[in-house]
């Protein structure tokens, strides 16, 4: 019985010491593991002298974790200090100006005189003398196109004197006397039409190109009114079978004469039409012919600029 008192003594005893080795082991190895950590640190210069001092009385980790997170905030005040800076008055010019651009696009400023807005509306017109698969599908091209028909003084470019008005091309001015019929009517100089750079199409999300275009004032003593007439070069566009030929459009609509209230020219409220020269056969030998190509209304910009908000 005694024998068997000293055995299991003796078990107790053995198990306690390997128990005691191994935790002192693995002491020894995480103190090790931390020390050689201590060390990469110190040489690559990212913690102090007085950090490793306190890492052998055992506050290694909350002074390890200290001055790292002190390291990474000095380091992003540095990137920071280092980015440029943006002023809120250079960011509301940014938004202002970029602003501007994609309205100068579509329209000229209020302060042209003579301003209109002109609502166009393409497609198969009842008596046209179109293609006859030209729009019959009835679908139709709508645009807008902000135009001035002021007469701006033109600079003379041999002796820098201003000339009485602004000239247009000789093809425009070539194609709006065709326009003319009535050999007893009088007809202005062909003037400079100024437009906006582009005619606004499908709200915006489209545009067509404008090259170039002229006006003048067809007079008749007989008639009561006169009938302003002009033409703009556009680049073209084309919405399935219907499509704004590449080339000179014509415009007609009476006019008569300026307000007395507003010293505007007084335009009628009316549709005109807009034609296009195509060769053809219908007036029974093949000649340059007049094809209507659709109608358009014009309004004063400033009334339109309120009514459509752009």
């Amino acid at each position: 019985m005694s024998l068997l008192l000293v055995l299991a003594l003796l078990l107790i005893y053995l198990l306690q010491s390997n128990a005691f080795q191994t935790v002192n082991s693995s002491y020894y190895a995480h103190h090790i593991r931390k020390q050689q950590y201590n060390n990469k640190l110190q040489s690559r210069g990212e913690i102090s002298g007085s950090a490793l001092y306190n890492n052998k009385d055992g506050n290694s980790d909350n002074n390890t974790t200290t001055s790292e997170a002190d390291r990474l905030l000095a380091k992003a005040k540095a990137i920071r200090e280092s980015l440029p800076q943006t002023s809120s008055t250079d960011k509301t010019s940014s938004s202002l100006s970029s602003i501007h651009k994609i309205i100068s696009e579509f329209s000229l400023p209020n302060e042209l005189e003579n301003s209109f807005r002109l609502y166009i509306d393409i497609g198969r017109e009842k008596g046209t003398w179109m293609d006859p698969r030209w729009g019959a599908s009835g679908r139709r091209i709508e645009c807008t196109l902000d135009v001035s028909f002021a007469i701006q003084p033109q600079q003379s470019l041999e002796d820098g004197i201003s000339s009485e008005t602004q000239l247009v091309s000789e093809d425009i001015a070539a194609g709006l006397m065709k326009t003319v019929t009535n050999k007893s009517s009088s007809v202005s100089q062909v003037y400079k039409l100024q437009t906006a750079p582009y005619a606004r199409l499908r709200g915006g999300f489209d545009k067509m190109s404008i090259l170039d275009a002229g006006f003048c004032i067809e007079s008749t003593p007989s008639a009561s009114s006169s009938t302003l007439r002009f033409c703009i070069d556009v680049k073209g566009t084309k919405d399935g079978d219907v499509s704004i030929p590449e080339g000179k459009l014509y415009f007609a609509l009476p006019y008569f004469g300026q307000s007395k209230d507003t010293n505007t020219m007084a335009l009628s409220t009316k549709e005109g039409t807009i034609t296009v020269k195509q060769m053809g056969w219908n007036t029974g030998w093949r000649r340059e012919e007049s094809r209507i190509l659709g109608i358009f209304r014009a309004v004063q910009l400033d009334k339109a600029k309120a009514r459509d908000k752009f």
